[in-house]
């Protein structure tokens, strides 16, 4: 690994404001003045690469965070014998509340073949499930959004269909909100930001699993 320390000198963080500082929406700012979702950002791109990361901190003292990140090893590739057939024909949902995301999703989707359904949000995706008669494969969706988010949509489509297929598509990492998902959860994982050639992998990969 390669270790990249950021320290500081300020005021430092408190104990219990420390074990919570990489949680999605925890934030010490006044209403309006923060998100809470900065440090989680963070660690879930560096979980993503595979590495770690650390925080030590003392009250009046300072803050320090420790990133590791696997270090590169070049490997001669060999060439791929064959491309994956990523064409489908099964019925996809795809739930994500940016127009521009959602729209390329649909047509890398459409182009190899497959029928989509979209929606913008977790509760107008409960709506065209409904629409459809549950005749839905595969759903694609958004962790956060707005009305409802991508687990509790998993949770809703499973009280109507026990063995729906899913994928989560986030930038946060996966296990920031796998935690809060039921233990017999199954589920795919596309970590933001994916190419469209991703997106068609993961569907067919799930589908077929």
């Amino acid at each position: 690994y390669v270790l990249v320390d950021v320290e500081d000198t300020g005021s430092g963080i408190a104990p219990d404001v420390l074990k919570k500082i990489f949680e999605p929406f925890f934030t010490t700012k006044e209403v309006g003045k923060g998100t809470g979702l900065g440090l989680s950002m963070v660690y879930g791109i560096i979980k993503q690469t595979g590495g770690f990361i650390f925080c030590d901190s003392e009250v009046g003292k300072g803050t320090v965070f420790r990133i590791f990140l696997p270090r590169h090893i070049a490997e001669v590739k060999k060439p791929a014998d064959t491309a994956k057939d990523l064409s489908g024909s099964a019925t996809v949902l795809l739930v994500e509340d940016e127009d521009a995301v959602r729209m390329g999703g649909v047509r890398a989707l459409m182009s190899r073949g497959y029928t989509v359904h979209e929606a913008s949000s977790g509760v107008e995706a409960l709506e065209v499930f409904e629409a459809l008669g549950g005749k839905v494969d595969i759903v694609v969706s958004d962790v956060v959004m707005p009305e409802m988010d991508g687990p509790t949509l998993l949770g809703e489509l499973r009280k109507r269909q026990p063995d729906i297929k899913f994928v989560f598509v986030s930038g946060y990492a996966e296990d920031a909100f796998a935690k809060n998902l039921p233990a017999d959860a199954h589920f795919g994982f596309l970590p933001k930001p994916f190419s469209l050639k991703q997106l068609a992998t993961i569907v067919k990969d799930v589908l077929e699993s």
